[in-house]
């Protein structure tokens, strides 16, 4: 990604925001790369189905698909007439992977809309993935993983995973990748305990090269960056685990699209940003973060990663963020807590203090990094002042 310009945020420890961020002008654009819709996508059908029609609880509402939707790889020797890394959308914005019908039939998976050459949008699909004794291996670009349609109770104890596998030598992939993209279009398991600690319900990545943190909660619309060496030279396997404890309340479900990337590909993320951003307006949250009642956990501990955005050629490179809207009694736009240097009687209340009220050197446990940052909130004494560390609330 030559000439291109990047911002880097680091989130360190325990943070919890929801901000709007933008380039300082009125031009929009959508809120996240598009790395599915290449040119020759086409869509002519209607779809059937969706994967999930409940935001909330996936598990209780999509449908079963018309055919098995296990992922699975078959032998070298047949040449499915896969066209690899060219992505479809079926009408119901479904995004699948291009086939001809023979070929999706074979991988399990289900035609919804068409593709140049007379192939089909093929839409695939993985779910019932909590068997040990079955364990099930994605292999194809653009597949949905699914929690268990029977939905999991608040009493199981358990785990549920898959396996991404990714080798140029498989005749549905073709060339190297060097990232995948998760795509949360739905995830919902156990918030963290009071400690902000995500000891019950978890969910993790092993295999990746760059630190992937472990999260819990509620986290749709989130996404992730996964990097791996290319896969041509050295192929990886990518393990993607939920685990659940018994003493969670919650309802657990999710609707994940895994993505894989090549390594020429002009949508790779910039190396160790666990998200990143090419639209010049959107809004960025942490992970976990929900516009609910103040009294309610959202932080989650032992988060350490980069979120990075793609700035437009010629345009000023300066990033403002401001608080977004919230409607919840007590919710906050931005709230990362922190400890003061020196603890004074009042310091539980320091926690409580705002943003435009604390420098960098009152945030020295958990913060927000903001490279060459200065706050245009702080009091008329220091207006301006520059900054490098965010926390507090607002």
């Amino acid at each position: 990604m030559s000439h291109v310009n990047v911002f880097i945020l680091g989130l360190f420890l325990v943070i919890s925001q929801h901000v709007r961020a933008s380039t300082c002008d009125s031009e929009s654009v959508e809120d996240s790369p598009n790395i599915n819709a290449p040119e020759n996508s086409m869509v002519l059908e209607d779809s059937p189905r969706l994967p999930t029609n409940n935001p909330w609880l996936p598990y209780y509402y999509y449908t079963t698909p018309m055919a098995p939707q296990f992922a699975t790889s078959v032998s070298t020797k047949v040449t499915p007439a896969f066209v690899p890394f060219t992505s479809c959308t079926s009408p119901n914005k479904e995004t699948g992977i291009c086939a001809d019908s023979i070929a999706c039939n074979r991988y399990g998976g289900r035609a919804s809309g068409s593709c140049l050459g007379g192939r089909v949008c093929c839409i695939n699909m993985v779910s019932n993935t909590c068997d040990e004794s079955d364990p099930k291996i994605i292999t194809i670009d653009n597949t949905y993983w699914l929690s268990p349609s029977m939905g999991i109770g608040s009493s199981s104890t358990s785990s549920c995973s898959v396996t991404v596998k990714l080798n140029a030598k498989l005749p549905e992939q073709g060339k190297a990748v060097c990232q995948v993209r998760l795509n949360f279009i739905m995830f919902s398991i156990g918030q963290p305990d009071p400690e902000s600690v995500c000891s019950t319900d978890t969910f993790e990545v092993l295999g990746a090269s760059n630190r992937i943190p472990t999260i819990c909660g509620d986290n749709e619309g989130q996404h992730m960056y996964l990097n791996v060496p290319p896969s041509s030279t050295s192929p990886t396997d990518l393990q993607l685990t939920v685990t659940f404890g018994a003493n969670s309340n919650s309802l657990r479900g999710w609707n994940v699209l895994i993505s894989m990337i090549p390594c020429d590909s002009a949508n790779l993320a910039p190396p160790d940003c666990l998200q990143y951003f090419i639209a010049r307006t959107g809004m960025v949250k942490s992970f976990n973060w929900r516009d609910v009642a103040g009294t309610a956990t959202r932080q989650l501990a032992n988060q350490d990663y980069s979120i990075c955005f793609r700035t437009t050629p010629g345009v000023t490179k300066t990033l403002c963020m401001t608080p977004c809207t919230v409607t919840a009694t007590g919710s906050k736009a931005f709230s990362v807590s922190t400890a003061m240097t020196t603890p004074t009687a009042d310091a539980v209340a320091a926690v409580e203090r705002d943003v435009s009220q604390l420098s960098s050197l009152n945030c020295n446990n958990d913060f927000l990094i903001i490279p060459e940052g200065y706050n245009i909130g702080n009091p008329t004494a220091v207006l301006n002042m520059a900054f490098d560390r965010y926390c507090g609330h607002c």
